[in-house]
């Protein structure tokens, strides 16, 4: 009975502690990463991301759960079907941004994004965020709640997780970061669905990458 107990609620516990550990990461230590070379820097805030974002996913499942994780995660699983997804939605989104920004806003594409950016912020993300959030959170709070109830609470975890560097940035003392909010709100909540449709974690892993893409390059 306790253990039964135990594999239903230790979610919250991981969250709190995984929230915990990457506050300190984004208030405290990136002052000590931003003193490294920018490749160092780079390698080893992708280190710090796996050690604390994926890492104790793995454990979780192959401890708690006993699953395979692999299997448990859904990247073997409708691989061709999450690729075609994410290939038509990447299209999309991909029409969207160089209409509104390059046609519209008359924005130029920035592809000087560092190694930094294009390691942390589009190449690796989709993967690391995806693992936590659509294929562990969203998975585990769909075995105690219905779907929509499940996807809007790793909605708001998945913008809760976003508030650390909001707050290093000084953003909250913008009223514009409750468009901020809303708008990385919606996307989880678009992404979840994705998920579920495409029973394929690939198809949301990849369309994450490739949105943090276009938001760097064209904004």
């Amino acid at each position: 009975m306790k253990w039964s107990l135990l594999k239903r609620s230790y979610v919250w516990i991981y969250f709190s502690m995984f929230f915990l550990l990457w506050t300190i990461r984004e208030l405290w230590l990136v002052h000590y990463l931003n003193l490294l070379d920018p490749s160092v820097c780079a390698v080893v805030a992708t280190l710090i991301k796996l050690l604390v974002w994926v890492i104790p996913v793995i454990l979780l499942i192959k401890l708690i759960e006993n699953k395979n994780t692999i299997r448990y995660l859904r990247l073997d699983q409708n691989v061709r079907k999450g690729i075609t997804w994410a290939c038509w939605v990447s299209f999309i989104l991909a029409v969207y941004f160089i209409i509104y920004y390059v046609l519209i806003l008359n924005n130029g594409i920035q592809l000087d994004l560092g190694l930094n950016g294009w390691l942390n912020t589009i190449i690796l993300v989709g993967f690391i965020e995806e693992v936590v959030f659509r294929g562990f959170l969203l998975r585990k709070l769909m075995d105690q709640f219905r779907f929509w109830t499940a996807n809007s609470i790793t909605s708001i975890l998945f913008v809760s997780i976003h508030f650390p560097i909001w707050f290093y940035n000084g953003l909250f003392g913008d009223i514009a970061i409750i468009g901020t909010i809303f708008n990385v709100f919606v996307i989880s909540i678009i992404l979840g669905l994705l998920y579920r449709n495409t029973n394929s974690l690939w198809s949301v892993i990849i369309i994450h990458s490739v949105y943090n893409l276009f938001l760097s390059i064209f904004t």
